[in-house]
């Protein structure tokens, strides 16, 4: 049963990721003390911190929930080490619930 739900997952995000071009396109992230703003090929966003859900920090990604279903995945290999330090305290600044790392 816990292979199937794997792979039933694997397949959806896979179909879900070759069925939206938005999310295939590169999309360049620009972040201030009230809001985050993405651009794309073919489109421009922003949405402001207290609309956030949550962050979640891992190894390599920064993830930015938009709600319990939709985020925003956001690769820190792009980023320096003092700017990964700056999107943290960014983060924690406008009270987002967030697990963040420490390195």
């Amino acid at each position: 049963m816990l292979i199937f739900i794997t792979v039933r997952s694997y397949f959806r995000l896979k179909n879900a990721f070759y069925s939206n071009k938005k999310i295939q396109e590169e999309i360049i992230y620009v972040f201030d003390q009230e809001k985050v703003n993405t651009r794309g090929e073919t489109f421009d966003g922003e949405f402001t911190w207290d609309f956030v859900h949550k962050v979640k920090e891992n190894k390599d990604w920064f993830l930015i929930y938009q709600s319990k279903t939709t985020m925003n995945m956001i690769p820190k290999k792009y980023f320096t080490k003092s700017q990964i330090q700056e999107l943290r305290n960014l983060i924690q600044k406008n009270n987002v619930k967030a697990k963040l790392r420490n390195d």
